[in-house]
């Protein structure tokens, strides 16, 4: 759900006991998301903005997240003016949508300057704006101009002005409510979410009653409806499900996390599954249309026959026919189409040069049919691994196809060699490691697993590369390990999956494949059924 005023009220009101907060860097996660790195009550923490039609909020994360590489002008502005500045005070007016963030921070020549950074949270028309202290618009995620909104120009160098004030009632101290009419249309800060659970519990307590509690409470209360979360800072009782209290600051995180990840994915991968899918379907009419040309090639034994036959024939100089009748080597009569322009010799000639051809271009075909399905393969591969990537996955498999001429490479002034990211658990005593893309499965196979450990593989399918540290694992180990690499494959929903598992120095690189291609020896094959195995922590390294 979208946040209403007074969560909103309540998120400033929990942001204030870390006042001051000092930023120390900013990030770009995606096109709507804006990362601040902070130091606030002596701990290192982000500060999350998202500007998200669907899921716009605020909050403090403990969370990992991945930046663009190209951070957009907007955020390169935001790093000029508000790099090491502190924000002192947080203001809201009334119980809007909006907080005004002041900063106060040095300019190039090291004179203070005072900032404010107007976080709106209304839906699609949400927004960051960066305000100077002439109260002048520096810049702004959003850019408005007159001719879209004449009331509010949001255009850089235009004079700042607050959303337009709503003229309700305070919620805590109402004058007068209607309550045949819509709540929402007649009380700040209200949201439909928050009516529908006032006028639940009003059979029992009174509004000023309910209000009261919603007042005092310092909790996010998270109720699971079908496959999402609502929430705020009461217990949604109307639902008639229990709802978990969280600390407002993880209750927000824990919510939208998962939808921030989701469009941190969308907005590096979009391109990404379109390459892909275009790839995979040149390469299928590719070889759909290989295999007519080899149909054909096979055809060529016919073509020596007919010249073999043609020269059976008396008149071998005789020219003008478009067909001709002849008693075959099996003593039967055979029609055979000629050119009428060549002399039956000279058809003759023709079928043999039509054999040679096709004799040639036969190897030719059946070479190329092969390196047409090992692309497909491959890119199959790819779309398996987009389907469970995340966000840094999905940069891995970005530089995957830029390195191998599939995208255009990004011009990045950080020459830094990229980490790659493995994912690891505990078991027994045992760590497993995984890899979900290429570039992660041939790092981890080839440079950080060692050649006594042992390695799995979902047998057929594309999918992870796992391995642990033991060359001689335990029938649980052999088990978890041959899940992992079941549930992420292409064959997670089958059943009775096959998964080969050797030790790694039995691995061999594929000479002249794509990353991630392997073949091996002395290995054995367990059949498993793939499930999700909750009760394991996977961890990033």
């Amino acid at each position: 759900m979208a946040l209403d005023g007074i969560i909103i009220n309540k998120i400033k009101e929990d942001l204030e006991v870390y006042l001051p907060i000092r930023i120390n860097r900013i990030s770009q996660t995606s096109a709507t998301e804006i990362v601040f790195n902070v130091h606030a009550d002596n701990v290192r923490t982000n500060l999350v903005i998202s500007l998200h039609s669907n899921y716009n909020h605020i909050c403090l994360s403990k969370k990992n997240y991945t930046t663009y590489n190209d951070p957009s002008t907007f955020v390169m502005v935001l790093r000029k003016h508000l790099l090491n500045g502190i924000i002192y005070r947080i203001e809201q007016f009334g119980y809007d949508r909006y907080l005004l963030l002041h900063v106060r921070a040095r300019n190039e020549l090291y004179d203070e300057k005072e900032y404010v950074l107007s976080v709106e949270l209304m839906g699609k028309y949400a927004n960051l704006i960066l305000v100077s202290d002439e109260n002048r618009i520096i810049d702004a995620l959003k850019k408005i101009p007159p001719y879209e909104n004449t009331r509010r120009t949001i255009l850089p160098g235009a004079v700042f002005t607050l959303p337009e004030k709503q003229d309700k009632q305070d919620p805590y101290h109402p004058s007068e409510i209607n309550f045949d009419e819509s709540l929402v249309n007649q009380i700040q800060g209200f949201s439909k979410l928050l009516e529908n659970e006032v006028r639940y519990r009003m059979s029992s307590l009174t509004y000023e009653e309910i209000m009261k509690q919603v007042k005092e409470s310092r909790h996010l209360y998270l109720t699971g409806v079908s496959d999402k979360y609502e929430f705020h800072v009461i217990p949604l009782t109307h639902f008639e499900k229990e709802a978990v209290q969280w600390n407002i600051q993880e209750g927000l995180d824990e919510v939208y996390y998962r939808d921030d990840e989701k469009e941190r994915i969308r907005n590096i991968s979009d391109d990404l599954f379109k390459v892909v899918r275009r790839q995979i379907k040149h390469f299928e009419t590719k070889i759909r249309k290989l295999n007519v040309s080899l149909e054909e090639a096979l055809n060529l034994q016919g073509d020596k026959e007919n010249g073999d036959l043609l020269y059976t024939c008396e008149n071998l100089e005789q020219k003008g026919l478009k067909q001709i009748e002849v008693s075959d080597f099996n003593g039967e009569m055979k029609q055979i189409s000629l050119d009428p322009k060549l002399s039956i010799k000279g058809n003759a000639n023709r079928y043999y040069s039509l054999y040679q051809k096709k004799r040639k271009g036969k190897g030719h075909i059946e070479e190329q049919i092969g390196i047409a399905e090992n692309e497909l393969e491959y890119f199959e591969s790819i779309s398996e691994q987009l389907s469970i990537a995340d966000y840094a996955d999905a940069l891995d498999i970005r530089e995957e196809l830029s390195r191998y001429g599939y995208l255009k490479k990004s011009i990045s002034k950080n020459k830094k060699k990229k980490k790659v990211n493995l994912y690891q658990i505990s078991v027994d005593g045992h760590v497993i490691t995984f890899g979900k893309n290429n570039i992660q499965n041939s790092f981890l196979s080839f440079e950080y697993a060692h050649s006594n450990d042992t390695w799995f593989h979902a047998k057929q399918f594309h999918g992870s590369h796992v391995t642990v540290n033991t060359d001689k694992p335990s029938e649980k180990i052999i088990r978890i390990c041959a899940n992992l690499a079941a549930y992420y494959s292409k064959g997670r929903y089958s059943s009775s999956v096959p998964v080969d598992y050797c030790l790694v120095r039995d691995l061999k690189k594929v000479k002249g494949a794509k990353s991630g291609f392997v073949t091996f020896k002395n290995y054995k094959t367990i059949y498993i059924d793939p499930i999700e195995d909750k009760d394991l922590t996977i961890s990033v390294i």
